[in-house]
């Protein structure tokens, strides 16, 4: 272990320096956000070509969460014995060889074991880059730029769509092989460009980095006293998000294809609505999180759950459920303040933890998908998809109850993680 007076000060870096680790940073989280929603966009076109059912598809999905839960708790103590930058090299390859098989093998089984591994490499691709974004960027900027971060799931929502709809039903096989090469370049650039994050004295809640990096923590702290009550409220917020999400977000092309009769093209704009919505409340909520708080963001759940019911019982027209699915996926973008939260709410050497609690919430979703295919097979797919504004709202209701990170946050009442 370094001693601390050898340790870099993160706020000594240089703003050329920051720029470069900030972009490595924003090209891991789109490949990262491409892996993890690349089963929601391709899950028709496999019923259709490799001959899979409606429920495989969202055991896919189940086999990803699963082993997206075993890399969540994996991950953080990888991260703290190694560092964020060997864990992204390392995780980054494992997606890019598992996607590739999956374009090489199309079928349930190999898809089903190649998902599996790529659900234990997300989180560490996830967790090692926000926990090098959260340490070397102060509190006062970490809600907009982690949010910017995040909004590469919009990037790869508009890439989804785009694709979609030039490539038409036959180019779903270029979209697999897409996610193949992102995380390729991703391991690439890391090794060639980012720092190793163990050599810095990092920020803690002020804007001046003091506290040391070097200190691993454990899931023991993570889970005893007062700490224990938000590690599983985080919990449990995130994984009413993931189910909320794959009860309406999972199923959406899979319900304009066969409820509402779109094409493949209409779906295409459809999930491009997505990304562009998704984008505009990234830059919407990371300003408000940053002004006025992180709490004040649970307000986009509620907005959430309003323009999924108003979706499933809205009329086909085009121009009004384009509207609606704009509001709401610029409601689905207030957990982008997470990267930034979750790690808030716990000490230093408990970060690589607390960012990992976003992944920890597939414990709740795993079963989401397999939800929504039961209760399609005996109602209109729409009454499974509409369990996602109950999701929305609960955890609105847990969000509220948490504590305020922001010192300067309008609801901040003295919170302090240690």
């Amino acid at each position: 272990m370094r001693h601390p007076t050898t340790l870099r000060r993160a706020d000594d870096l240089r703003l050329p320096e920051q720029l470069v680790i900030y972009a490595v940073m924003l090209v891991a989280s789109l490949a990262y956000n491409y892996s993890f929603i690349l089963i929601d966009y391709v899950r028709p076109f496999l019923v259709r070509d490799a001959g899979m059912t409606l429920a495989e598809t969202a055991l896919l999905y189940s086999a990803q969460a699963a082993g997206v839960i075993v890399g969540s708790f994996v991950t953080p103590s990888l991260v703290s014995r190694s560092g964020s930058k060997a864990v992204l090299i390392g995780c980054s390859l494992t997606l890019s060889a598992c996607t590739f098989a999956n374009e090489a093998m199309v079928g349930f089984w190999p898809w089903g074991v190649t998902r599996f591994v790529v659900g234990v490499a997300l989180p560490g691709c996830y967790i090692a880059s926000i926990t090098m974004l959260a340490n070397i960027f102060p509190p006062r900027l970490r809600g907009r730029l982690l949010s910017v971060n995040m909004a590469m799931f919009s990037v790869s929502l508009m890439t989804f769509g785009f694709l979609g709809s030039i490539l038409g039903d036959d180019g779903w096989r270029t979209l697999v092989r897409i996610a193949a090469v992102l995380p390729l370049g991703v391991a690439l650039a890391t090794l060639l460009f980012l720092p190793d994050d163990r050599a810095f004295q990092v920020y803690g809640n002020e804007d001046t980095s003091g506290a040391s990096n070097a200190e691993r923590g454990t899931w023991r702290e993570m889970l005893s006293g007062t700490r224990a009550r938000l590690t599983i409220a985080c919990i449990v917020i995130a994984g009413l998000n993931f189910s909320a999400y794959q009860f309406y977000s999972g199923f959406i092309t899979t319900y304009l294809l066969n409820v509402r009769g779109f094409s493949s093209e209409m779906i295409g704009v459809i999930v491009a609505v997505d990304g562009v919505g998704t984008l505009a409340g990234t830059l919407l909520w990371g300003v408000v999180a940053d002004r006025y708080g992180r709490k004040y963001n649970l307000l986009g759940f509620v907005l959430a759950a309003i323009c999924v019911a108003a979706f499933l019982v809205a009329p086909t027209v085009l121009p009004l459920l384009i509207a609606i699915e704009l509001a709401y996926a610029i409601g689905l973008s207030c957990t982008n303040c997470w990267a930034a939260y979750f790690a808030e709410l716990f000490p230093v050497r408990l970060r690589p933890m607390g960012t990992s609690l976003f992944h920890g919430g597939h414990l709740l979703s795993l079963f989401a998908p397999l939800a929504v295919t039961l209760v399609a097979a005996r109602a209109p797919l729409a009454v499974g998809m509409a369990l996602a504004p109950l999701s929305f709202l609960l955890a609105a209701l847990i969000w509220s109850r948490l504590p305020e990170t922001l010192r300067s946050g309008r609801r901040y009442r003295g919170f302090a993680p240690e």
